[in-house]
């Protein structure tokens, strides 16, 4: 699949299981945006698929507020997409300072390293980091993987450091 068709399955995918976590607790789009703090306008463009892609903060708060846990949520969207590490990886040529800095104090979870170990592209790593990009679910849960947190640990403090912002109406 190319990353079109994945992004477009990834939606479908939650899409569905939003609509099972509706009819497993017997809520409307109204009742689960008050359970899970997503608001209902963005609920329904979730179900009826006219997202983009799909959002951190909704993928956690669906999943965590209705009870359900990461894992779960992750092996219903990501069904086509390895999630995997990578195990033989090549990291960028630096000079005797930098594997000074690197070893000494950068420690084992530099941005190069975690490149490296999820295999997310260097510029979108860039985008995620320095710019306005924001990492897609399964960017951060290889990301978790590869400094060896559990499936929504980073995640939650995440979410809760910088949760979405409610625009004033």
């Amino acid at each position: 699949m190319n990353v079109s068709e994945l992004l477009l399955k990834e939606i479908s995918n939650f899409a569905d299981y939003v609509q099972s976590r509706k009819k497993l607790l017997g809520l409307s789009n109204l009742a689960l945006s008050q359970k899970t703090g997503v608001s209902d306008g963005e609920i329904s463009k979730i179900i009826t698929k006219k997202r983009k892609s799909v959002s951190l903060h909704s993928f956690y708060n669906i999943a965590v507020n209705t009870g359900d846990t990461i894992k779960n949520v992750q092996d219903a969207v990501y069904t086509h997409r390895s999630l995997e590490l990578k195990k033989k990886y090549k990291l960028e040529k630096r000079t005797n300072f930098g594997l000074f800095m690197r070893e000494e104090f950068e420690g084992e979870n530099t941005f190069e390293i975690i490149q490296a170990r999820t295999g997310i592209e260097k510029q979108r790593l860039i985008d995620i980091y320095f710019n306005t990009g924001a990492p897609e679910p399964y960017e951060f849960l290889l990301i978790e993987k590869a400094v060896g947190k559990e499936p929504g640990e980073m995640m939650k403090a995440y979410i809760e450091k910088y949760p979405v912002r409610k625009s004033k109406k």
